[in-house]
């Protein structure tokens, strides 16, 4: 059974748990995790170490991962990543990413597989969904070629198609980014200019978008190359809350051109469009989250690309 400060949300039954099984009182998290500095950690990780605590795992000091979209903490010294969601949508995203993971593990699909038996977690505390999910250790000795990511990709695609679990439209992420766009207050980092500059390019590879026909199948949604990694078992596809249905074209916007190779039919003007459309939606959550010194580098960055590419001449 879990502790007093989570419930599970359409949750398998749980077979068991790492550690001993707690009763009565935590007690307080220094008290439980007494080599973790809590006046240095966040809310999100906070979370994830109620959620451990519930479980009955016996922390030593949980590590941060990753803080600028959603929380990530591995739970040392156990091999399980918690996903704790401090977003707006947070909730929605890794509940949907749960359910598309947890059926295309079942089909042997190359993804990162969630913790076995514990589905979706409330902190009461805070408000946040906790996700588990087993980690996954990194071969330093790999040797990754675009081939091989593009034909995992294909797996991947593959295994989508067979999955019931149902794939919002890909249009739905670009009017997230949109409305995000479009509020000064969460784009304030960007200078007005800029701001300006990006919006009206948006808005018109959006309204060529809209003009075009084209085939839809189900999709990663967000495939860079950080998503991909290279495991002692061979590539596996991870943060899967963007999966979705579109063309193609919108996956292959993120690969380098050898491992596009690896996909037929290729409607090279379509993956143009998308391909700046997509820098444009990157460099609008990148400023969002333009408190993080690398997400404003890397906003930086994809803004660039987006004035190399448009308009077109």
């Amino acid at each position: 059974m879990l502790g007093p400060r989570s419930v599970a949300i359409d949750s398998p039954p749980h077979r068991g748990r790492p550690g001993s099984t707690s009763s009565g009182s935590h007690g307080s998290l220094r008290h439980r995790v007494p080599q973790c500095r809590l006046t240095l950690v966040t809310v999100g990780v906070e979370a994830a170490i109620r959620v451990a605590v519930d479980l009955g795992m016996n922390l030593g000091e949980p590590l941060l991962i990753q803080e600028t979209n959603h929380t990530v903490v591995w739970l040392q010294p156990y091999p399980v990543i918690a996903k704790v969601g401090t977003r707006r949508d947070g909730a929605a995203a890794l509940r949907h990413e749960y359910q598309v993971a947890s059926a295309l593990t079942v089909g042997g699909a190359p993804v990162g597989a969630p913790w076995s038996g514990i589905g979706p977690l409330l902190d009461l505390e805070s408000g946040f969904v906790v996700t588990l999910w087993n980690r996954l250790e990194i071969d330093p000795g790999s040797r990754l070629r675009e081939a091989d990511r593009g034909a995992s990709l294909r797996l991947v695609h593959e295994a989508l198609a067979q999955i019931d679990v149902e794939l919002p439209s890909f249009r739905v992420c670009l009017e997230r980014t949109r409305i995000a766009l479009f509020d000064d207050l969460r784009m304030a980092a960007l200078p007005v200019q800029d701001r300006l500059f990006l919006r009206e390019a948006f808005e018109e590879l959006i309204g060529g978008l809209d003009g075009l026909t084209f085939p839809e199948q189900a999709i990663h949604g967000e495939p860079h190359n950080r998503n991909c990694l290279a495991t002692g078992e061979g590539l596996r596809w991870i943060d899967l809350e963007d999966a979705c249905r579109g063309p193609v074209e919108w996956d292959l916007a993120f690969l380098t051109e050898e491992a596009r190779g690896k996909f037929e039919n290729i409607d090279r003007s379509l993956l143009e469009l998308l391909t700046t459309l997509n820098s444009a939606r990157v460099a609008t959550w990148c400023w969002v989250q333009a408190r993080f010194p690398a997400m404003r580098s890397h906003g930086q960055q994809h803004l660039s690309l987006v004035r190399t590419r448009w308009p077109k001449d």
